[in-house]
């Protein structure tokens, strides 16, 4: 006897895993791209580790305003998370620039009152504070 013809091999062959995959839901920060602004290696670091975690694509960390806006022109992020301190250097024009990018900014900062700061900013964290903070931040920065 022969073997049944290919094509249905085919038809009884297992699906791949991907249709098991659940929709991505509100709030899912998988696949998102995110640029980190960030002059403290440590801060820096930690911040790639947990948004990686997340299954965010991280650019970055950029420690200077210049190498934020490389990277932005190259990765095309749809948010951006800023230290408005680095090293001295302020972080305002990024802002404005990130905004009228149309990328979501999510600023963390040391200080208590930043008063330049306008509605270009999807929220303002300030520092310390911890991982599901920012996420959360994060997520409404996204809806």
């Amino acid at each position: 006897m022969f073997p049944p013809p290919a094509r249905f091999l085919l038809e009884e062959a297992p699906l791949p895993m991907s249709h098991l995959r659940e929709p991505v839901k509100p709030g899912d920060l998988r696949g998102v791209r995110v640029l980190v602004v960030e002059d403290q290696w440590h801060v820096a670091n930690a911040l790639r580790s947990l948004l990686e975690l997340e299954g965010m694509e991280v650019s970055g960390p950029a420690g200077k305003t210049a190498d934020a806006h490389r990277l932005a022109d190259e990765y095309k992020p749809e948010l951006a998370v800023v230290d408005i301190n680095l090293k001295g250097e302020m972080a305002y024009s990024l802002i404005d620039d990130l905004h009228d990018r149309g990328v979501r900014v999510v600023v963390i900062s040391g200080y208590a009152v930043l008063p330049r700061l306008s509605a270009k900013v999807a929220a303002v964290l300030q520092k310390p504070f911890n991982g599901p903070e920012l996420l959360a931040s994060l997520r409404r920065a996204l809806l």
